[in-house]
């Protein structure tokens, strides 16, 4: 039996595929015990700070356990939360236990990092955790490892050179999906149990990173981290996939769909035809959805999808006008291949989500009409998922942004915590009168009991344009019809679970659709 046992932190977020990538790494490739605490559920635009309460849930958990090694991985809105847990475990525990922080924020701003945790690991985590738990087990050093920010014992900062990235992501074992050795803090409680499988979907990666590098995301960030700008975009074998696939089925009890999660669904014909044929053999009553972007659309590739369970899409557009697609966001897509995709689906009738982003500030006037005008330039059926813009670290419309004096460091994610309250859009988020305008617009425009004629109507008119909370609460309660009827479709579907009442359970704060 190891010795080391490890504690794996995922913060906000009980899909944390970090977290439970590593864990499996750990129990497969190492023989350690590894377990899971999720702490803190992420609910929309309506994260909580923890109570000293639940900080000393995690605290006697780790106490209780035994754990040498606890690893918190976050997203940079938590990177303070992140701090103050570091703080009480050492404070609590002392030398008994090693820290580790990991993540994205980790990742993107280690020196923001390195002063509150005992050790930090950079981009992939797999492989250099695993070292490190095999040196620690081993009673050896293991300040040079790849991949890992630590202090040597004279208390000098060390920076070892990150491990090149994965090539062969058919070598990793699956997530940890359900048994023993998983918990939940959250609401005031610990309760034990993987609460992943009280969901009635199954969310799956099918390849890691973008081929794309649009200045919002992280991708673009991460391709600076990695020397030669890394190959980001990797992809699991068909044979892989359906593995997992085969796992989910057996351990979601109340499995009704899959969601793909990569970052876009961009894969070779050979791959898509090979897919498509497994897929429709096998998992023919779980409809599935992905995300696409509209450069990489292929009618072809969508029939072969459609023929073996695809019901939808999400489609990343994230703005109206080319100028603002270019400029800001650095997009290669453009406002006509987003509507020859729209003419597109007339015929394949895929349920469409189309990614928007407001609040930006350095769209101007005409952008926020172009967008209008896009949307309601569509002739099918369509839903809104719409996202304030927030300043994440690192990415490139952050500095541009920073750069034109609209913003200052410390309006960026971590020393900010915007997306806590407005991370999808919510009406009650102070704007301007012209950005709540567009809003109201934007809320109404795919509303298909609204005729066309009255938008145009609350477009053109000059008292809406001067009345833009009224036109806001007009909007606030169609969204609410929307909305109410998506959830009975999904509620006959058996989609809808308790797990993701309790997420988006806010009527004001409810993502637009």
């Amino acid at each position: 039996m190891k010795r080391t046992k490890v504690l794996l932190v995922g913060m906000y977020g009980i899909e944390n595929s970090g977290v439970r990538h590593l864990a499996s790494m750990l129990r497969d490739r190492g023989g350690y015990t590894a377990e899971i605490l999720f702490f803190e559920d992420w609910r929309n635009n309506q994260v909580q700070w923890p109570t000293v309460h639940e900080y000393e849930l995690l605290i006697d958990h780790v106490r209780e356990h035994d754990y040498q090694l606890v690893g918190l991985s976050f997203g940079s809105p938590y990177w303070r939360i992140a701090i103050e847990l570091t703080r009480r475990l050492k404070a609590a525990l002392g030398d008994r236990v090693t820290v580790l922080w990991g993540g994205l924020h980790t990742t993107l701003v280690p020196d923001d990092c390195i002063d509150h945790a005992d050790a930090l690991i950079i981009g992939e985590g797999e492989y250099p955790l695993l070292e490190l738990v095999d040196r620690m087990e081993a009673g050896e050093p293991w300040h040079d490892v790849q991949s890992v920010w630590t202090r040597d014992a004279q208390g000098e900062l060390v920076k070892n050179p990150i491990r090149p990235l994965m090539t062969e992501l058919d070598e990793l074992p699956f997530r940890v999906l359900g048994g023993s050795g998983i918990w939940l803090i959250d609401g005031g409680r610990k309760r034990e149990g993987d609460p992943l499988l009280k969901h009635h979907e199954f969310r799956i990666f099918a390849s890691r990173g973008c081929p794309f590098s649009c200045a919002y995301c992280y991708n673009s960030s991460l391709k600076a981290i990695y020397p030669d700008g890394g190959n980001l975009h990797r992809r699991r074998s068909v044979a892989s996939v359906m593995e997992e696939l085969r796992l989910a089925r057996t351990k979601v009890p109340n499995l009704r769909w899959v969601k793909f999660d990569d970052d876009t669904f961009v894969f070779p014909k050979r791959w898509i035809k090979e897919f498509a044929e497994a897929y429709g053999a096998e998992f023919s009553d779980l409809p599935f959805d992905c995300m696409i972007t509209p450069e990489v659309v292929r009618r072809d590739n969508l029939e072969l999808l459609i023929g073996a369970g695809l019901r939808g899409v999400q489609l990343g557009i994230e703005a109206g006008s080319d100028r603002e697609q270019r400029e800001v966001y650095e997009r290669t897509s453009t406002v006509e291949q987003v509507l020859a995709f729209d003419r597109m689906n007339v015929d394949l009738g895929l349920d469409v989500k189309y990614d928007v982003i407001i609040d930006n500030p350095l769209a101007i006037k005409s952008d926020k009409e172009a967008l209008f005008h896009l949307l309601m330039d569509m002739q099918g059926p369509y839903k809104i998922y719409l996202y304030s813009l927030t300043l994440f670290p690192r990415s490139g419309v952050t500095q541009k942004i920073i750069d034109a004096g609209l913003a200052t460091p410390w309006d960026v994610e971590g020393y900010a915590t915007k997306s806590f309250h407005q991370f999808r859009v919510s009406i009650d988020w102070p704007r301007s009168d012209e950005d709540t305008y567009y809003l109201a617009l934007l809320m109404l425009v795919n509303k298909q009991f609204i005729p066309k004629r009255l938008l145009w109507h609350f477009h053109g008119s000059e008292f809406w344009r001067s009345h833009p909370h009224t036109l806001l609460e007009i909007a606030g309660a169609a969204n609410l019809i929307r909305m109410t009827r998506i959830a009975a479709e999904m509620l006959f579907r058996g989609e809808l679970s308790l797990q993701k009442v309790r997420e988006y359970s806010n009527i004001r704060k409810m993502i637009n659709q």
